[in-house]
């Protein structure tokens, strides 16, 4: 019965060393910043697009997340909400304020995997 017990903590020894050596050998080559989209559909009754559009704003000032592009997505936005969007286009260069029909285009520009050749 010691013989069993014995191979068992060797086993989950080793594995554990396995592990460990592969978690901290990923975290030495990781990317330091993912880089993320951001979606923001703005539809007409939204009455708190400039309070979420102001959060991402404090978010990417303060450098908690690196979001790559930010898509605006019109759908039916009224005209002050289409202000305030294009305000906040302005002052993020990131920003980007579309229509569903060209959401698709700007996607795939977005997530477009570079080739190597």
């Amino acid at each position: 019965m010691d013989n069993i017990i014995v191979t068992a903590v060797v086993v989950l020894a080793v594995i554990a060393v396995i592990e460990a050596v592969s978690l901290f050998y990923k975290a030495s080559r990781r990317v330091r910043k993912l880089a993320f989209a951001a979606v923001v559909p703005v539809f007409p009754d939204d009455g708190d697009l400039r309070e979420r559009l102001e959060y991402l704003s404090e978010k990417l000032s303060c450098g908690s997340y690196y979001i790559e592009e930010i898509i605006i997505i019109n759908y039916g936005a009224t005209t002050e909400q289409l202000e305030i969007c294009r305000g906040f286009c302005y002052e993020n260069k990131n920003a980007v304020l579309t229509d569903p029909a060209s959401l698709e285009k700007i996607l795939s520009k977005t997530f477009a995997i570079a080739r190597k050749t």
